[in-house]
């Protein structure tokens, strides 16, 4: 396939500037200026629209709390506060709505996991929003651990008068299993005898560089995350993290990596007094690179471009808010070698955009994932 005539912000170097993609065995192959048809290749004319590599959703529960089935299709929450041998991947329901709604948001990628009920409530699974076949929809089975201090696990299990009650419980409880973990692991790469644990087995990973997700909205949970983080050499990045322009004066530190969101809507808690859309014009400022989430089903997919288009309303430059739907999530959630950016060799996810997805007339003509076009219901 040929698509020619595209107005092209390849989410890498390339900014809004005319180019051709040549795609062979669902790849990008080349990009371009004016290239030549080769055999019997399909050719698309962009028209000179706006093509963009496909949106990234780095943290939602797409296909594990369903849309459809409100009770039934809700797995985002097991019973037991810390329960770091569960995956997402066990889960999915490729019949979620949510989808579909992804699809016509132009996201082609979901990192999809537990919800914010467990300190840690497993992996998370990277797959692509549609495709030939579920199983070569999966980028990854388990591409990063889910930890939660909001207050979501102290309400859920301090309600049963069971731990963790406190913030203290909750970063003593992590803080424990990630000791045992990271003990279980050194006993087996040292050859040791012990009994298998799967639930140690399984978070060991973590240090081995598996991302794992903080999700913290205020700047002192955001602030024990970064220690926790700190002290086990975890590849940490900090989610929701509302509170991000006060941990970066706290800590006097810019190299924190964060996915913010979602920051549309009405805050419903005093943990959420941090919610602004001005903070990723905020964080610009600064020089840090944030991803953009809408935590689906939390804040709708679909409405991924309202969000963004509020975000740059507010001071966020527009190559900044593209850059955190694509390149910046799949770099942080360790899928950058096929998603995120339209370079050569990776897989040609792609969207020909209907006008401008930075304006409210904007929206998906057509989309591609693994060079296939899907159909937008």
């Amino acid at each position: 396939m040929l698509i020619k005539n595209c107005m092209l912000i390849d989410g890498a170097d390339i900014f809004e500037e005319m180019k051709d993609i040549r795609i062979v065995n669902g790849k990008i192959k080349e990009v371009a200026d004016c290239l030549m048809p080769e055999g019997d290749e399909e050719i698309i004319d962009a028209e000179g629209a706006l093509v963009t590599p496909g949106i990234v959703e780095p943290s939602c529960q797409v296909g594990v709390n369903s849309q459809i089935h409100r009770f039934e299709e809700n797995d985002a929450n097991e019973e037991g506060p810390i329960v770091p041998e569960l995956r997402a991947y066990d889960a999915l329901n490729f019949e979620d709505e949510g989808f579909s709604m992804a699809l016509r948001a132009g996201v082609t990628t979901v990192v999809t996991g537990p919800g914010n009920g467990n300190l840690i409530g497993g992996t998370c699974a990277a797959l692509k929003t549609a495709g030939a076949s579920r199983e070569k929809r999966i980028i990854k089975p388990e591409a990063a651990y889910r930890f939660v201090l909001t207050s979501g696990p102290r309400k859920r299990y301090g309600g049963k008068n069971r731990a963790p009650q406190t913030r203290l419980a909750s970063a003593a409880m992590i803080r424990d299993i990630l000791f045992k973990a990271k003990e279980y692991a050194r006993k087996e790469k040292a050859g040791e005898s012990q009994e298998f644990k799967l639930e140690l087995a399984a978070l060991s990973r973590v240090f081995d560089g598996m991302p794992v997700q903080m999700a913290a909205m205020k700047a002192n949970d955001m602030e024990t995350a970064v220690r926790i983080g700190e002290e086990f050499g975890l590849n940490y990045v900090l989610t929701m993290a509302y509170d991000a322009s006060q941990v970066i004066r706290d800590l006097d530190r810019k190299d924190l990596r964060f996915i913010i969101g979602p920051l549309y809507g009405t805050s419903f808690s005093v943990e959420e007094n941090g919610k602004s859309l001005s903070l990723g014009a905020e964080l610009e400022k600064e020089g840090v690179h944030a991803a953009i989430s809408t935590g689906h089903p939390e804040m709708n997919l679909e409405i991924l471009s309202t969000q963004l288009i509020l975000m740059t309303d507010r001071g966020l430059s527009r190559k900044e808010a593209l850059k955190g739907v694509t390149a910046y999530p799949a770099e942080y959630m360790g899928i950058s070698s096929r998603v995120g950016t339209l370079e050569p060799g990776k897989d040609a996810d792609l969207v020909i955009w209907d006008g401008d997805p930075l304006e409210y007339d904007g929206g998906v003509k057509r989309l591609f994932i693994d060079g296939e076009e899907i159909a937008l219901s």
